[in-house]
């Protein structure tokens, strides 16, 4: 039943990620509200980056998960 510590740390990347691009999403809003359209489209474009990186990040902990449970099923 234990699982690698390889999905936890990916698993636990990717949630870090996934905050701080939302983090940046709304602080692009308030850039915006502002009237800041150039730091609210670079805030917007930095938490597109950083929701890409939590999405591989999501994928490569499911690869990892997949080819761990295939291998408890052999034996």
């Amino acid at each position: 039943m234990k699982l690698s510590l390889k999905l936890y740390i990916y698993l636990a990347i990717g949630v870090a990620l996934f905050i701080l691009s939302a983090m940046f999403f709304i602080w692009s809003v308030g850039y915006m509200e502002h009237a800041m359209i150039a730091t609210s489209l670079l805030s917007a474009l930095i938490g597109f980056s950083l929701l890409s990186g939590a999405l591989y990040m999501f994928r490569l902990s499911a690869y990892i998960y997949g080819i761990e449970r295939g291998e408890r099923e052999e034996h």
